[in-house]
């Protein structure tokens, strides 16, 4: 008997874990040009694109709690970066870079670094968060994960996590000159 429960809680793991969604890929990328020591500000890149639906609401707000988090602050007039966000619903191939760890680059700004290129294929759902030097209007962080439609239910809040997730590769805090 003790061996057909056994078998029967094995078979029931097994087979829960087959329908469980794939664990998130999260990743980030970030250029040399950037001039992390002097951002303090921050806001949304305007488009005509913007998901304004609910679910944009609700990666919009955790993306701004991150941010704020940090230090950085909301300005309306002249922020230091923008920010945009898209959700690729289908595979994605996505070109990457193997780079130093930011915070130790930021630290040393070794102008030798150099990148790796990694190929990634992303699976169906990738959220990509790009942050844009508002001056240069270059991209000098990018942070990404993908699986993340695969959640068979994504309302309460279910972003915020993974927003956080990508934040977490994004170590640095605002410059607050005075």
């Amino acid at each position: 008997m003790k061996q057909v429960l056994g078998v029967l809680v094995v078979l029931a793991v097994v087979s829960l874990a087959g329908c469980m969604p794939g664990k998130l890929f999260v990743e980030h990328d970030y250029s040399y040009e950037g001039q992390f020591k002097d951002y303090e500000t921050f806001n949304f890149l305007e488009c005509e694109f913007v998901d304004s639906t609910l679910l944009g609401s609700d990666i919009q707000d955790a993306i701004r709690h991150q941010m704020e988090a940090r230090g950085y602050q909301v300005s309306n007039r002249s922020p230091n970066l923008l920010i945009s966000y898209n959700i690729f619903r289908n595979d994605l191939r996505f070109r990457g870079y193997q780079q130093p760890v930011i915070k130790d680059w930021v630290v040393a700004e070794d102008a030798d670094a150099t990148y790796k290129r990694i190929d990634y294929n992303l699976d169906e759902g990738t959220l990509m968060i790009s942050l844009i030097d508002a001056d240069t209007y270059q991209v000098i962080w990018k942070g990404y994960a993908s699986r993340v439609t695969r959640h068979p239910n994504y309302k309460n809040n279910y972003f915020k996590g993974i927003v956080r997730s990508i934040f977490d590769q994004y170590p640095l805090l605002a410059t607050a000159r005075k």
